[in-house]
């Protein structure tokens, strides 16, 4: 199914389109039975796979700014964020991206609807999205009782504790992307040599957007749910009314 160095792209024409690519490619021999499987949606399919600090225009010490930010966001974040979290750089990292930090963290989730919700979540004029399938073997899971997201040797991926309902809500997980010092840049993961061909990219037309939130919405996927706080609900009445 996949070819060497390439991920694999597949049209996907409606809602029970995409639930059938979603079983079949949890299905392929490719997949085997002892890796995950997660999903990314997004507003464009030609979008890359990177973290959001990747695309800050830092030439030099860029660590050191990038340290320099989350060390900023607990001093000034002290009083919402709980002690347990605050001594946890895994936790800290997902804390702060779930609250819209820039970080070396993307987001993913296990559950294939919450990722397509996210791919049409917003109003656009793109003329497709995405969502992306990640196989994740045990070997590429991090250790969150170990190092942090900060000192990875290559790219891998966590769950992260249910420090926010969101998390929760969304079934997150993330991928924390290895920086190379040496080139200066992050590698997107779609022409990451580890993961480009663990990857499939799912295509679907744009003018299906409102087709597929109403069946999401009818299966429970939407703001309120996903973002289970005021803001979420007061987004999906917006939307829904």
């Amino acid at each position: 199914m996949l070819t060497l160095h390439r991920y694999a792209t597949h049209k996907v024409k409606d809602f029970m389109d995409y639930m059938k690519w979603v079983h079949a490619d949890a299905s392929v021999s490719g997949f085997v039975s002892e890796s995950l499987l997660l999903y990314r949606g997004q507003e464009d399919a030609d979008w890359r796979l990177m973290p959001r600090i990747a695309r800050l225009s830092v030439t030099t010490g860029f660590t050191d700014r990038e340290n320099d930010l989350i060390e900023e966001f607990k001093l000034q974040g002290r009083s919402w964020i709980p002690n347990d979290v605050l001594n946890n750089p895994w936790d800290l990292l997902a804390l702060a991206q779930h609250h819209g930090l820039k970080t070396r963290l993307l987001d993913w989730s296990s559950n294939p609807l919450v990722a397509l919700w996210f791919a049409f979540e917003k109003e656009s004029t793109v003329k497709k999205r995405s969502v992306w399938i990640l196989e994740v073997s045990k070997d590429e899971l991090a250790d969150i009782h170990k190092g942090s997201p900060m000192n990875q040797g290559k790219t891998k991926a966590f769950k992260p504790s249910h420090i926010t309902k969101r998390i929760t809500a969304q079934a997150g997980w993330f991928t924390t992307h290895k920086y190379l010092d040496d080139k200066g840049k992050f590698i997107p993961l779609d022409r990451n040599n580890t993961y480009v061909t663990k990857l499939v990219r799912l295509d679907i037309d744009n003018e299906k957007r409102e087709e597929i939130l109403l069946v999401l919405d009818k299966l429970g996927i939407n703001s309120s749910s996903l973002f289970p706080d005021l803001e979420g609900l007061t987004q999906y009445l917006n939307w829904r009314y």
